[in-house]
């Protein structure tokens, strides 16, 4: 795949993903609706340039370069990850992740148990979080560990790290949806509190992108 090519496709998964419209684009950039449509519009007319691609990462908080990696922005799966890194991410367990999640400029690196390269473009707040416990698997075993992006939305069926004020301890699980009530639901069907109700003590505090599988 050109070049030119790779970075229409991450642009376009770029803006689908952060549902972004080439007009939010523009004010961004502060360039013209024209200019940014036909560099990225259905029918573009030229390529995304070196100096266009670096504004927009640089507008999006996306790592430099990303757009030029084929599938940067390939959607949370399953399986290991290969391809673009980017810079090194903390590997923290749930407490530390509570801690993360409230105050990211107060967290101590010493307190990572390791750091890993981001396995594609992640936002400024990502971060690693070890799996504890059971209450996930099959899907997430205890020891996995999961890149955790704020900077995405989470939506109902996501996979979410969601944090709990009264300890500021974090935890995996699925954010779920009935009506107008969001809960958080554990996989493991033996577990005991496959329901945990999204009250006031709970809040999500980044989405799940990746898994990072060790060889």
């Amino acid at each position: 795949m050109r070049i030119s090519d790779t970075r229409l496709d991450n642009f376009r998964r770029v803006l689908a993903e952060k549902k972004l419209r080439l007009i939010d684009i523009a004010e961004l950039l502060g360039k013209a609706p024209a200019q940014v449509s036909a560099f990225g519009g259905k029918n573009p007319t030229k390529g995304i340039g070196d100096q266009i691609a670096r504004e927009i990462e640089n507008a999006l908080s996306l790592p430099n370069g990303s757009l030029d990696v084929p599938n940067a922005f390939a959607e949370f799966n399953n399986g290991s990850v290969i391809g673009y890194t980017g810079r090194k991410l903390p590997v923290i367990g749930s407490i530390a992740a509570g801690s993360w999640c409230e105050a990211i400029e107060t967290f101590d690196p010493r307190d990572a148990e390791e750091w890993i390269e981001a396995p594609g473009p992640v936002g400024p707040r990502a971060f690693i979080l070890r799996v504890e416990g059971i209450s996930m698997e099959p899907k997430f075993m205890e020891g996995d560990k999961i890149v955790i992006d704020p900077s995405l939305e989470a939506l109902p069926g996501h996979f979410v790290a969601a944090k709990r004020t009264r300890d500021h301890a974090a935890t995996l699980k699925q954010l779920k949806q009935e009506g107008n009530e969001q809960y958080l639901y554990a996989l493991n069907p033996d577990w005991p509190e496959r329901i945990i109700r999204m009250t006031e003590e709970w809040r999500v505090c980044g989405r799940a992108r990746w898994k990072i599988s060790d060889l």
